[in-house]
Order: C-alpha cells, then structure tokens, then sequence
C-alpha cells in the first residue's frame, strides 16, 4: 500500500513544531532574565538592610552572612537529595560534602568560641567521610563526569571559582588600602566582599537546584 504524503500538511507540522521550539527558547529566556533579576535584587536588599536597618558592616552577625549560611545549606540538600534518590550516589555526596565542608567555614566565628581555628576539624572530618564514601567503589570518576557533562553543573562551579578567585582578590585588604589612603574604612572592603560572595552563593543555589530539578 502506498501512501502518499501531503507536502502542505507536513511543512504546517514542521512550522507549528518550529514556533513552539521558539517560543520556548523565548520563554526560558525570559524566565532566566526575572530569576536573575530577582536574585540580584533580593541581594541588594540584603545589603541595605543590613547597613541601614542594622546598622552594621556585614560581618558575622548579619542578613548577609545568614543568607549565606541558607543559601549553602540549600546547596548541600539539592545534592543529597540526589544521592538519597540513587543518582549517581557517589559524585553527589562528594558534592554535599564540599558544600558541607564551606558552610562550616562560614561558621568559623562561632568554632573559635572552643579555640580559634577549630572549625579545620569538623571541615576535616566531613572531608574524611566522604572521600571514604566516593571512592570507596571505584566508579566516581565515571560518575562525576556525567555530573559535570550536565551545563548547569559546569555553571555552577563558574560561580564556585567567582567566590573562590574573585571575591577573594577583591576583598584584598591591601587594595583597598592603597585605594583609600589614609581614608581607608575596613566596613567598606567587607560589604563590597561580603555582598559579591552572597551573589554567588544565590547563583550556586540556583544551579544546584536546577541540576536537582533535571533528575528529580
């Protein structure tokens, strides 16, 4: 049996398919742009309230360094909800664990209260247990490289080198003594720091959880 396929049906097939794969294109676009928006703002924010509401330099008792600590811990649960639902259980716990291991240096304030530096052994501990619990079947490298082969991964760990690289060069106190002279105000270094390291904890927690949204 031959059957015949009509030529103006099947471009009005591909035209309709065409515009919709456009429209989702634009309303992702759109969607991304409102989030990141949204994000930036709610940072500013932040930082308002903490220095005129608060009255303070974003230092360890503030809305920024609180929002830091959620955000992280946000991090830690998109991760090991995926090593709880079996995806690839042994490059997301080793994430977690990462994460883990950053929100226990965020609270490094409260550890010096038991001697200063103490917060080097919890951090050491979850880092112990957790490359003990990755390698111990001989399969994360396969793994982590599926979990890296996904592109919001790869867009997280850019924010992760911002917080770790540029942040840090930013904050440099030596710079912004010689950029202030003999006007230096250290509150100045610390919210410009403070408020870029809560910029890419927003965006990590993004990402983290649309890596958790792709396999769940």
């Amino acid at each position: 049996m031959n059957i015949e396929m009509n030529p103006i049906s099947s471009n009005n097939t591909a035209l309709i398919d065409n515009n919709k794969q456009n429209n989702t294109a634009i309303l992702q676009t759109v969607k991304n742009i409102m989030i990141t928006t949204l994000l930036c703002l709610s940072v500013i924010a932040a930082q308002r309230l903490d220095y005129f509401w608060l009255e303070n330099s974003l230092g360890e008792q503030s809305i920024t360094e609180l929002l830091q600590a959620v955000l992280l811990l946000f991090s830690i649960l998109c991760f090991y909800q995926l090593k709880r639902a079996n995806y690839l259980p042994l490059a997301t716990m080793l994430v977690s664990g990462f994460f883990a291991v950053l929100l226990i240096r965020e609270f490094d304030a409260y550890f010096d209260l038991i001697f200063h530096g103490f917060w080097i052994y919890p951090a050491l501990n979850v880092t112990f247990w957790c490359l003990v619990y990755a390698l111990r079947e001989g399969k994360l490298a396969e793994q982590m490289s599926t979990l890296l082969a996904d592109k919001n991964m790869q867009t997280l760990i850019t924010f992760i080198v911002l917080l770790f690289i540029f942040s840090r060069l930013y904050g440099m106190g030596d710079f912004w003594e010689a950029v202030m002279g003999e006007h230096y105000v250290r509150d100045v270094k610390n919210i410009s720091e403070e408020t870029i390291e809560l910029l890419c904890y927003a965006f990590i927690a993004f990402y983290a959880h649309k890596v958790k949204r792709l396999y769940m």
